[in-house]
């Protein structure tokens, strides 16, 4: 058998995100860009002709994350996605591993040790007329980023300052902070996606702040644009938010780690930053 695992190149990223469109994945526009600067994109060859792939991002020395994790369907049931999943969890480091595991297939993931999290609900709502921003919300290009990166770090696993760093910097990236005496209270983000826009992440540490990022979030596209976003159903001010401005629910998806289980305030976390990465 003649099936090789390499790191990705970057004319690679276009079969993937074909694959991840077929999925129905809808990815950001940009993201695969990102997960391929952080060094964490593999991708499966038989002879000369790619056909899966996987991503095992390691964000610091005791956590990673894996996701991108697909056989092209032509391919589907010979093996070859075992070989990319033992390939990515030895490349990351033991203390803690997490995904976001389709619900049909948590069983699986549970043989491998993983333990589950919460549901991610995705929920697709619409974007708003334009308006004027106004304090305390400031661009978030205009906030020194290791204040972002602080927050951020409050609201994740590890400290993921070069994905960050570039998850920032991707084109059309848009997003608001909520500034208040000179600290940081919550943050959003969105970005173009193959269909509509995603945003992610929100966090905030009130719900009035949620909403009023959410509201600021979703001036960005052109009127009825649809946006989507995942939801933690653990946190249920993020689920009465998504009532109040009739957002529809999609799908689930099971966040699950192993190792050593993280401790992360869920009550602020109104939309995760993405499946694929964390």
């Amino acid at each position: 058998m003649d099936f090789q695992i390499r790191p990705a190149q970057k004319q690679d990223l276009a079969t993937i995100r074909a694959w991840a469109v077929q999925e129905s994945w809808n990815p950001g526009r940009y993201d695969l860009e990102v997960y391929w600067q952080q060094n964490s994109l593999l991708v499966g060859w038989l002879a000369d002709q790619p056909i899966g792939c996987i991503s095992a991002a390691a964000y610091d020395a005791d956590f990673g994350f894996l996701g991108c994790y697909l056989v092209d369907c032509r391919h589907r049931g010979h093996g070859y996605g075992r070989f990319l999943w033992e390939k990515a969890i030895s490349s990351l480091p033991s203390g803690c591993i997490g995904l976001e595991g389709a619900v049909a297939l948590q069983e699986t993931y549970l043989r491998h040790g993983f333990v589950k999290s919460c549901l991610h609900v995705r929920h697709q709502l619409l974007s708003g007329a334009n308006g004027t921003i106004e304090k305390p919300l400031q661009p978030i290009h205009t906030i020194p980023f290791e204040q972002v990166l602080d927050y951020d770090t409050r609201h994740f696993v590890g400290m993921r300052s070069h994905f960050l760093r570039h998850w920032l910097a991707s084109p059309k990236m848009q997003g608001w902070g909520y500034m208040q005496a000179g600290q940081l209270q919550g943050y959003g983000l969105i970005r173009p996606a193959e269909m509509g826009y995603r945003i992610g992440p929100l966090f905030a540490d009130s719900a009035a702040i949620a909403q009023t990022l959410l509201a600021a979030l979703c001036t960005v596209p052109p009127p009825n644009q649809p946006i989507f976003m995942d939801v933690p159903t653990l946190n249920h001010q993020a689920k009465q938010l998504m009532k109040a401005v009739d957002a529809i629910p999609l799908f689930s998806n099971c966040r699950m780690y192993k190792g050593t289980f993280p401790q992360l305030p869920l009550q602020e976390i109104y939309g995760v930053t993405t499946l694929e990465m964390g």
